[in-house]
């Protein structure tokens, strides 16, 4: 376009003015010196500078250092006039924000000058960059989450999987492209994932869904999760699913169905079937609360070991590095007490602010960035975890030569580190031996029919066994008596009474409220007590809660057998039990001897014999 086709020479100075103002772009006329000459009202609240300020200083100190030459090489371009110049740059304001600005320019050889009009494209490159940092941050998710995440092409191709991917299927990279998903899935799985693409062409997803895979190494895992199809103008273009690895669950639902098996099995041979269907039911409401128990100490134990191994391979090659470096007796006198007060200090953590947390890694990272210590940001944590701040850090460095300072800080981040970890692994470790122990006492497996039975490790250990149902919001005080003598009973028959009575008073209260278990020395025997809060039963029932198949629960949410057969349990040690129940509060009272009759006792002993 040449510049006599702006015809902007034609109008009065006034009335070209005002046309300069009116437009919605910015318009400016400048020299060939540099210098703007005239400009539309809308840069001075664009860039902050009063009108004076931008005319009296070169157009290029406005502008962004990293744009100065290739905007001068576009003024240059438009100097030599007659056609239009299009480029973009950015000028920064007078509060130091940066403004993105789109020019259409021409030179005007006669007027050695240019006219020219700036489009703000500022909101639109922000909000460019706002979805960029929003799909970066959904993408540093994705990779971080422990979850195996994998988006395939309509032809089974992978375009995208996640590092949890490659850490569970162990293919790299460059294998990745020469894969389909029917490399990943057992052969049994075949037709039911290509079921399922098919359904998902047509608009369908799925929240569960199982498969097989198998690793690199032929090694095959359960997953579980969810799938869903994506489509592009109504166009299907790919499957995105979300896995998790089950192998650790499918473990312990079959250890908590071989424990079940076991239960049913010795029920079956020393109980009439009446109370074997109900110590079932019981059963099977225990075991999902106790596959979540241990479940979550034994999750935590895996990834402990998974984080524990790159945390000592990390601590070998720090130390592999340090065993180069020409130490004095001092230095490694003084690394030896680091390293140990490093691994010292993971069992006692101090609990910090985020804020302040946050704060503290961003000194000790700039400490660490600052003398050129690689991956500084992955050794900060650590380092402030052992309240090492830049003047501790210091301190360090000057113990120790500088080349050697990168493995020392190193060594003990992941001295601390494998310290904590350890910590974590003993603390899963020591909770699933509770349970398992707690199991193993309310079972009274490899026991005796009738043994001697302390009536608080009894009520402990179905405590446990109901733990997940009491974690919601009920309180339990124990109000043990002292020196609670010990009982001949069947211990597992008498835990199947503890059982009923704290689970009723549990579905009572409707998982919120004040249990309380009471024992005492009653006479030539023992007296238990159970107490809850919650709205008591009927007057005009309270009296038949002990006969079969009387139930206040809902439809579906009782047999009415549990209170008879636990009626039927104390009845048979000789002991005896009874309700007292208003609203607020219902007590079941249940005293039992110290003995059995040689009848009883006999008769037990028969039902526990397998022959």
């Amino acid at each position: 376009m040449a510049a006599s086709e702006l015809g902007l020479e034609q109008w009065p100075e006034g009335v070209a003015a005002q046309l300069l103002n009116l437009s919605v772009d910015l318009t400016c006329v400048a020299g060939f010196d540099g210098y703007f000459r005239e400009l539309s009202e809308g840069w001075m609240p664009l860039l902050g500078r009063p009108m004076s300020v931008l005319t009296s200083r070169p157009l290029l100190e406005f502008v962004h250092p990293d744009d100065v030459d290739s905007t001068a090489a576009a003024l240059d371009e438009a100097r030599r006039g007659g056609e239009v110049t299009c480029f973009e740059n950015r000028f920064v304001a007078a509060d130091g924000t940066n403004r993105w600005l789109q020019w259409t320019a021409v030179g005007v050889p006669a007027e050695q000058g240019f006219r020219a009009v700036a489009r703000d494209l500022t909101p639109q490159r922000e909000a460019e960059l706002a979805v960029g940092e929003s799909e970066q941050r959904y993408l540093d998710l994705i990779q971080s989450s422990y979850d195996i995440v994998q988006s395939i092409a309509p032809d089974g191709h992978f375009m995208f999987v996640n590092r949890a991917w490659h850490e569970h299927l162990g293919y790299t990279e460059e294998e990745l492209a020469g894969l389909t998903l029917f490399d990943i899935v057992v052969e049994a799985d075949y037709a039911h994932c290509s079921m399922l693409i098919a359904r998902l062409m047509q608009g369908e997803s799925f929240d569960h869904v199982e498969v097989t895979f198998i690793a690199k190494g032929g090694r095959t895992f359960p997953v579980e999760g969810n799938a869903t199809g994506r489509f592009r103008d109504g166009e299907y273009v790919a499957t995105h699913t979300f896995f998790r690895d089950v192998t650790d669950v499918r473990k312990a639902e079959a250890l908590t169905a071989a424990y079940q098996h076991e239960l049913e099995h010795d029920v079956a041979e020393r109980s009439a079937a009446l109370v074997r269907s109900e110590k079932l039911a019981t059963l099977g409401r225990l075991s999902a609360g106790m596959a979540h128990e241990l479940n979550n100490p034994a999750a935590a134990a895996r990834r402990g070991a998974a984080q524990l191994q790159e945390a000592v391979t990390r601590t070998y090659t720090a130390l592999t590095a340090l065993a180069a470096e020409e130490f004095d007796a001092d230095a490694v006198t003084r690394l030896g007490e680091l390293i140990r007060s490093a691994a010292a200090g993971a069992s006692s953590v101090t609990t910090l602010d985020p804020l302040i947390r946050s704060d503290r890694e961003e000194q000790v990272e700039q400490w660490l960035h600052a003398r050129g210590v690689a991956d500084s940001w992955s050794l900060a944590g650590s380092l402030v975890a052992q309240e090492l701040d830049p003047d501790a850090l210091d301190r360090v460095a000057a113990s120790f030569p500088p080349s050697a300072l990168p493995a020392v800080l190193t060594a003990l981040a992941d001295s601390y580190s494998t310290a904590a970890i350890l910590e974590q692994i003993g603390h899963g470790a020591q909770r699933i031996s509770q349970i398992v122990g707690a199991l193993k006492d309310y079972s009274y497996m490899d026991r005796a029919p009738v043994q001697d039975v302390d009536v608080h490790d009894g009520l402990n250990s179905t405590l446990v066994m109901l733990q997940s149902k009491l974690k919601s919001g009920i309180v339990v005080e124990r109000q043990y008596g002292p020196d609670l003598p010990h009982i001949e009973a069947p211990g597992s028959e008498l835990n199947q009474v503890w059982t009923n009575l704290i689970d009723n008073a549990i579905d009572a209260m409707g998982g919120t409220g004040r249990l309380v278990i009471r024992t005492e020395a009653a006479g030539d025997g023992v007296a238990v007590e159970i107490e809850d809060d919650g709205p008591g039963i009927p007057s005009g029932v309270v009296d038949r809660v002990f006969d079969p198949f009387f139930t206040t629960k809902g439809p579906g949410r009782g047999t009415g057998l549990g209170l008879n057969i636990t009626f039927n349990i104390v009845r048979g040690c000789g002991g005896t039990i009874d309700v007292d129940s208003r609203p607020g509060r219902t007590v079941f009272r249940v005293r039992l001897p110290l003995r059995l009759e040689a009848d009883r006792t006999q008769d037990a002993a028969a039902e526990g014999d397998p022959s």
